[in-house]
């Protein structure tokens, strides 16, 4: 592994020396993506729901698991990633949630936010909202479904033993918890960006005859929303494009897991069963959206 990433590493260096004019535009690219489609909205989500899970409400303080996991299903669902993960993994550091429930709930909790969905989605690729609701349907069916077994079958709840202290200022400790996350999520958007605009101008140099269909998922494969915007310009108008779409957001793309790795690793959180929930996601939201759309 750490060969891996050495050899990443000295092609992604060798990359930037000589393309540092693309490298500027990629990094460029991921700001803006950063600061108008992404900040404006997670930003005040963050804080109020940091504040909100810190305020020791009974919305998030209850032995009942029905009424817990669906609590947290229904905040991730409607922040979207990574705002699901930054939940579950400060849920488990304060003791609400231990290991295994944390770990399940992590890999099932995971789902774009409505508004990216329906408006950026379904209104601007897919040229009809409806089909982004429906897409955004089928996803949080799906996560629903997979989170009614997982508590059905999971024991009664444990708190972590290791719980903290009350919260004497829960606003200024959303605050400091939200400006960490945000750094985060900015630097991981702009640096994958940088690198998906890169690997993809090196690739079109190299074979300027591959198919665009390709380019799409090498810029999707990095950051899911300029491949989503790619894959919008070129199969505009194509049966192929709310399927390929689909299957985009169901990948999401190595910028948003390493968003949500780094911060369930801060939290002690296991990944395995996130990395297995989003191989079943790239399996099942595009086949069921190819038969409902």
């Amino acid at each position: 592994m750490h060969k891996i990433i050495t050899l990443s590493s000295w092609v992604l260096i060798t990359l930037l020396f000589l393309q540092p004019g693309v490298a500027h535009k990629g990094a460029i690219e991921g700001m803006r993506i950063f600061t108008t489609a992404l900040l404006p909205y997670l930003l005040p989500y963050l804080v109020i729901t940091q504040m909100f899970i810190r305020s020791q409400n009974t919305f998030l303080k209850t032995q009942n698991k029905f009424k817990l996991y669906i609590n947290i299903f229904l905040l991730s669902a409607i922040g979207g990633f990574p705002s699901g993960a930054a939940i579950i993994s400060s849920l488990k550091e304060m003791g609400t949630l231990n290991n295994r429930n944390a770990s399940w709930l992590l890999a099932i909790c995971h789902a774009p936010s409505p508004m990216f969905v329906i408006g950026f989605v379904g209104i601007n690729i897919f040229q009809a909202e409806i089909s982004g609701l429906k897409l955004l349907i089928i996803i949080h069916v799906v996560n629903f479904l997979f989170l009614l077994v997982f508590i059905i079958l999971s024991p009664a709840i444990q708190m972590n033993v290791e719980t903290t202290k009350l919260s004497s200022s829960p606003f200024q400790e959303s605050i400091k918890e939200t400006s960490q996350i945000l750094l985060l999520i900015g630097t991981t958007v702009v640096f994958f960006t940088t690198v998906s605009i890169i690997v993809f101008e090196s690739i079109k140099e190299i074979l300027p005859s591959i198919s665009p269909l390709l380019l799409v998922f090498v810029a999707s494969f990095f950051e899911m929303t300029g491949g989503i915007s790619l894959a919008g310009e070129i199969l505009s108008g194509k049966a192929m494009l709310p399927v390929i779409v689909a299957l985009i957001i169901a990948f999401s793309g190595i910028s948003i897991h390493m968003q949500i790795i780094v911060l369930a690793q801060k939290a002690g959180i296991s990944i395995r069963k996130y990395l297995l929930f989003r191989i079943l996601h790239v399996i099942l939201i595009p086949t069921i959206f190819y038969f409902v759309a």
